[in-house]
């Protein structure tokens, strides 16, 4: 009889460590499915900056600005190069938590506070300037 009293008891903790699993697992799922459905296009309006490579002088000093209106100005400034802005203009577009921009052959993946730059391939840029193809959120 204790046999059987000590058995059941195994199974009775087995099935509540399988129960609590599945809800933490639950939990876990719906905590990422909110992270992917945080990036809205109302989240990412505002100003990116940053310093991208660039093979023929120090940096492009780059700023990016996402209108409400769904309008984007890019500047860039060849740092040690050429002290004149250049400047595009265009609209945005969210797909996918990706920023595709009216008129560049890249688009950028939304991050937290950030923007990273995806190659022509639309594949994240690897290798150790990889951090440096990145905008950061600024107002």
């Amino acid at each position: 009889m204790r046999y059987c009293i000590f058995i059941y008891g195994i199974f009775s903790l087995l099935g509540l460590f399988f129960i609590i699993g599945c809800v933490n697992s639950r939990t876990n799922a719906s905590i990422e499915n909110n992270k992917v459905g945080k990036i809205t296009e109302g989240r990412v309006v505002g100003t990116y900056q940053g310093n991208l490579p660039c093979t023929d002088c120090d940096a492009i000093m780059t700023s990016l600005t996402l209108a409400n209106d769904k309008a984007y100005t890019l500047k860039y400034i060849y740092v040690g190069k050429s002290a004149e802005p250049f400047s595009k203009t265009g609209t945005w577009e969210l797909r996918d938590g990706e920023l595709d921009l009216e008129g560049l052959d890249y688009k950028y993946k939304v991050e937290a506070d950030q923007l990273r730059q995806l190659d022509l391939s639309g594949k994240e840029i690897r290798g150790e300037l990889a951090e440096r193809y990145i905008l950061r959120f600024v107002n």
